[in-house]
């Protein structure tokens, strides 16, 4: 980041005027984070409230997905419990499973947004989806 958008103003007050603090320097942001944070908001004051409808439909289909995902989430423990199944499974059952919860907690964040809620839990549901069916088609042995 460069001198001149950290460094604080320093011009010289009125000889009438109170000596006060120097004002900071807004300091310009840039690459992902900033992404990232003009995507991602928490509410304020400013902002306006998300309607009811759009809240209760994203709220109903995590809800719904939390409760399908305790299938894999069994399996897991069996798995983890017993050590059946591939070395592989526990791995990656729970690496999916917390891909889709943290992109349901993106659809949450961004519900400010148009599409990308939704989006986000599409992709949260296909990850369901997928480890559901490694439920079914990965035999315990």
């Amino acid at each position: 980041m460069s001198v001149l958008h950290t460094r604080k103003a320093t011009a010289p007050a009125p000889a009438t005027a109170p000596a006060t603090a120097p004002a900071e320097v807004p300091s310009q942001r840039r690459g992902l984070g900033a992404t990232i944070g003009s995507r991602f908001r928490l509410h304020t004051e400013e902002h306006a409230a998300p309607s009811n409808a759009r809240l209760l439909l994203v709220t109903l289909w995590a809800a719904i997905s939390i409760f399908i995902g305790l299938i894999p989430a069994g399996r897991l423990a069996v798995t983890f419990l017993f050590g059946s199944g591939p070395w592989w499974y526990p791995f990656s059952a729970a690496t999916l499973g917390l891909l889709g919860v943290s992109l349901m907690v993106a659809a949450f964040s961004s519900i400010h947004r148009s599409f990308l809620p939704w989006y986000l839990m599409t992709i949260a549901t296909l990850l369901l989806t997928a480890n559901v069916a490694m439920v079914y088609l990965i035999p315990l042995s």
